[in-house]
């Protein structure tokens, strides 16, 4: 049976808890028969530390842990402050300015023996979210790229979203494009996807990336700007939704099975929102919801018109007396409802608390609406 796994955006909210669904997929023997993951943001994270990680289930927990207890916020704070990054800014600029006609730039390893060149991404200008992917390359990626999966089988979709087309771009194991321009020809570096996917509007500005895409034979080069996955599909859902046809997209998988880890918070029905600013956001908010409750919608009817055998959908923000089962010591949604969807290093209680929801729904859910997939 192939499963397909979607872990959502939310920070290290939605990355501790997607650890706690991961938890319970190994220990059930369901996470062997994912085929394909699809992260966003916080869940792109921890998607890729799984899938370009080590092969050994306790050596990734703990290397999540570990970064998860460490935090990425302050180093990030620092290297953007940092002289180093503000003098690569302003090589970045003056580069931008006088060398835009500058042949694509080139990076050398060894493979085998052998010196490979291999072209990569031109990078106009530096900025706070070029910190991160160094930052994630130092401490979990180095510079494998997208195609160096670790995981037999396992396919992999880190998407962001384009502020310039307005559409998502996908990086994958098999191939990483966009829908308006094609297939992007350079490899990707996975710290670079996992920056863009997780480069959260009002935080960190979007990542600046000119690539080759080819289409049907033909090459362009065109620019991105690359911001949180999460604007486009904040559940990565949409990616594996039956019925999508290879004609038009380079990712359609057609997974028997969809376990979904939302992160997502449930809504306190406070805000009166009387003043413009809390308006606007109450308004995006509204929009975001809905699209999730549609993605949502969308499994559910393909699971009753016979597309799909099931569909689990784990919610950190489910109501604790609408769920379909009595959880022994659940964690309660009050305990981990308002956890802040940042990089900032995690308490010890904090994480035990979002993590163990997260493999305590999963394992329910899983028992309760699909028990063929069970070990």
């Amino acid at each position: 049976m192939n499963v397909g796994l979607a872990v959502s955006g939310g920070g290290y909210r939605a990355t501790a808890f997607g650890l706690g669904c991961l938890r319970a997929l190994h220990d059930t023997g369901v996470l062997d028969q994912v085929t394909v993951v699809s992260g966003i943001s916080g869940g792109s994270l921890l998607a890729a530390l799984w899938a370009y990680g080590p092969a050994d289930f306790d050596r990734f927990d703990a290397h999540v842990v570990g970064l998860l207890r460490d935090g990425l916020q302050r180093d990030l704070v620092l290297g953007t402050l940092s002289p180093v990054h503000f003098g690569r800014v302003v090589a970045g600029r003056l580069r931008s300015t006088f060398a835009s006609g500058r042949p694509l730039a080139t990076s050398t390893r060894f493979v085998n023996h052998r010196a490979e060149t291999r072209p990569i991404g031109r990078q106009p200008v530096r900025n706070g979210t070029d910190v991160l992917a160094d930052l994630l390359a130092r401490r979990a990626f180095g510079d494998m790229t997208m195609s160096e999966v670790t995981r037999a089988g396992v396919a992999t979709v880190l998407s962001a979203a384009d502020l310039i087309t307005a559409r998502a771009v996908r990086f994958g194991s098999a191939n990483s494009s966009s829908s308006v321009h094609g297939r992007i020809v350079e490899p990707i570096r996975v710290a670079d996807a996992v920056a863009a996917s997780a480069a959260y509007p009002v935080l960190l500005p979007p990542m600046q990336r000119t690539f080759t895409f080819e289409r049907g034979g033909q090459q362009r080069r065109a620019p991105v700007t690359l911001t949180d996955g999460g604007v486009y599909d904040n559940l990565g859902l949409s990616v594996l939704e039956p019925g999508r046809s290879a004609t038009y997209t380079g990712h359609a998988y057609q997974p028997d099975f969809i376990v979904a880890c939302d992160a997502g918070r449930q809504e306190q029905g406070t805000s009166t929102a009387r003043m413009w600013p809390r308006r606007l956001i109450r308004s995006f908010d509204i929009t975001y919801r809905k699209t999730q409750d549609g993605s949502r919608a969308r499994l559910h009817n393909a699971r009753r018109a016979g597309q799909l055998n099931g569909f689990v959908h784990a919610y950190l923000g489910m109501r604790d007396q609408r769920l379909p089962m009595p959880i022994p010591g659940l964690v309660p949604l009050a305990r981990v409802n308002t956890y802040p969807t940042n990089f900032a290093a995690m308490s010890e209680a904090d994480l035990a608390a979002v993590a163990v929801r997260g493999e305590q729904l999963t394992r329910a859910l899983l028992q309760h609406y699909v028990p063929q997939l069970l070990c």
